[in-house]
């Protein structure tokens, strides 16, 4: 159990591999507009390359697509259930201080 990281930086770490798969899609999706406007001017065999390497980055972008929704669902329900944990042990804190505050004024006036 040493070994595993804090939440803290378990989420940290988690909000910057999301951020670097924005990157990439957005950097991936800038080529594909300019590989848009080239093929429509290119012509014969430089056509069919550019529409190839388009393919290519559509494919690209659908793979990180695919990854950043998996990263998702995997990270929200664990997300979800740690912030409902954390309530209850919130509750449970408030509770115990309440009692203890309490049980502390009624041994106080028994003096």
């Amino acid at each position: 159990m040493a070994d595993r990281w804090n939440v803290r930086e378990r989420l940290q770490a988690a909000k910057t591999r999301l951020r670097d798969y924005e990157g990439v899609l957005k950097e991936l999706e800038r080529r594909l507009k300019i590989l848009r406007g080239q093929a429509d001017e290119a012509r014969g065999t430089a056509k069919v390359r550019i529409r190839r390497a388009e393919r290519d980055a559509r494919a690209a972008i659908q793979t990180t697509l695919a990854r950043l929704d998996a990263t998702l669902k995997t990270l929200e329900p664990r997300a979800r259930r740690a912030l409902d944990e954390t309530k209850i042990i919130a509750r449970s804190v408030q509770a115990g201080v309440r009692a203890g505050a309490a049980k502390y004024r009624e041994t106080a006036r028994k003096k």
